[in-house]
């Protein structure tokens, strides 16, 4: 096990002020979740889970049929994202052994609820191999106790997820930590060097770190390497660059055929166009109020007639708590707005003269874990949070489906992804809105640049899968080499 000499007098009061900080912004996190819940009442559940590190009430159930030899697995993916990159790797630790637990912990309701989805047979069963509940925050008190019932034997954190009190509770409970799919953005790397006296510790004394690219090793690499914070420990973490384990995503047929009869029943209510060149534009996983921007896009686009009454916009907002607002936005456009969560109804009104024409229609993907639906029922994607200095979102969902992606120049989060994108024909760079529609309109007016694309979609999505075997296998080393 590794283990840490003598620390600093600067690192113990560096812990020690942090901690500090953690205890008076106390009051500030109550309110906070206060506040969330009143737009996301699930915010105002679970809080002994949060503040003091306690059970969930089916760690009873659980704990009954857990079986102390077999290995328990705590995987920590804070939200929507890191939650449906883990899928595969817990699944694939699952299937070694029928005597093998999960415990999955979340920041966000969000997280939680895709959890609940994704996972909806394992929490069910009468003895279920998956358990969820929220990572505490990072508090002394909370984390021991988190550690103290949970008694994982391997820890695993997703992406970027380093917490000083955690982590340094672990150590004092010899449980190894290592962090998976690790990636390390421009900006994330500044936070860490700013503040190495917490995060050096932190990085040095994990067990392993299995990073998405090279760059992202090298930013680790980096941290790791400051000559004056070096101190006598046993060894340094491994660094290996294993992949993404975004792209072992599995779609299921059954959102598949939800997606093509959506369209279907859209077409038939004559809710969309009934033409065979009907054709839905989609900007998915929007966020702070950017469909403001692109819905002015789409109707100054429709007044220049650069689209028809074929062409027909679907925006998915990322975060459930915005629903509400984007589809006041878009009445505020003057559009009408057709929501999932009405089973694509409009809302009825009551009949009124109109002086000009009926107003344009928009579809609002208001519901959680039905992405895959929402791609198969367009014909091409935008990526939400790039065209502001946002970092953007994942685009990988939209080329298993082998759907053309667009972003803006804002993709600082999933760099290497988008310059890879853009390399083989897959993605499409465009500097604002209508740069969009321009290119848009001229991949869907050309059935062969349409397939081109689609084709370079799948093949991009293909040829990176592996990364969930790999992680798997260096977990495997890990707990080997910790006996």
């Amino acid at each position: 096990m590794r283990q840490f000499g003598a620390h600093s007098m600067i690192e113990s009061l560096a812990r020690w002020a942090y901690t500090a900080v953690s205890f008076l912004m106390l009051p500030g996190l109550v309110w906070h979740l206060l506040w969330r819940g009143i737009r996301q009442p699930d915010y105002w559940k679970h809080w002994p889970e949060r503040f003091f590190g306690s059970a969930p009430e089916a760690f009873a159930k659980w704990s009954v049929g857990r079986n102390d030899s077999a290995h328990l697995l705590w995987i920590h993916a804070v939200s929507v994202g890191e939650t449906r990159a883990a899928e595969p790797l817990i699944r694939r630790w699952l299937d070694q052994s029928a005597a093998h637990r999960i415990l999955l912990t979340h920041t966000t309701p969000t997280g939680r609820a895709t959890g609940a989805a994704l996972f909806a047979e394992l929490l069910s069963s009468e003895s279920p191999q998956l358990l969820q509940c929220y990572l505490p925050y990072d508090l002394p008190w909370a984390n021991h106790r988190f550690l103290r019932w949970g008694r994982p034997s391997l820890g695993v954190l997703m992406e970027t997820e380093l917490w000083p009190n955690l982590l340094a509770a672990a150590r004092h409970r010899q449980i190894p930590i290592a962090l998976i799919n690790a990636r390390l953005s421009p900006r994330s790397s500044r936070r860490l060097l700013a503040l190495r006296w917490l995060s050096w510790p932190a990085v040095a004394g994990l067990a392993g770190i299995a990073a998405q690219t090279e760059r992202d090793a090298e930013g680790f690499r980096s941290l790791l390497a400051l000559p004056r914070l070096k101190r006598p420990i046993a060894r340094l973490p491994e660094i290996a660059v294993l992949g993404n384990m975004k792209f072992d995503l599995s779609v299921s047929p059954a959102f598949l055929e939800q997606g093509r009869s959506w369209r279907a029943d859209l077409i038939q209510s004559q809710l969309l166009s009934t033409s065979p060149a009907s054709r839905i534009w989609a900007a998915v996983s929007t966020r702070d109020d950017e469909e403001q921007q692109i819905l002015q896009a789409w109707l100054n686009a429709r007044a220049r007639q650069q689209l028809t009454k074929n062409d027909h916009l679907l925006i998915v907002p990322r975060h459930p708590q915005r629903f509400e607002r984007v589809a006041q936005i878009i009445n505020a456009q003057g559009m009408q707005v057709c929501r999932r969560s009405m089973q694509w109804q409009l809302p009825h009104r009551d009949p009124q003269p109109q002086s000009g024409p009926a107003p344009s229609t928009v579809l609002l993907g208001d519901s959680l874990g039905e992405m895959f639906a929402y791609l198969q029922m367009s014909d091409l994607v935008l990526i939400g949070g790039s065209l502001l200095p946002l970092g953007g979102q994942n685009p990988l969902e939209a080329c298993a489906l082998g759907r053309p992606v667009f972003f803006g120049p804002h993709m600082f989060n999933f760099y290497e992804i988008s310059r890879a994108l853009k390399a083989c024909g897959a993605g499409v760079e465009v500097q604002d809105l209508d740069g969009w529609i321009t290119q848009g309109r001229r991949c869907l007016d050309n059935s062969q640049e349409l397939q081109r694309r689609a084709d370079a979609a799948i093949a991009f999505s293909i040829v990176h899968r592996g990364a969930a075997d790999r992680c798997l296998q260096f977990i495997k080393t890990i707990l080997q080499a910790d006996r």
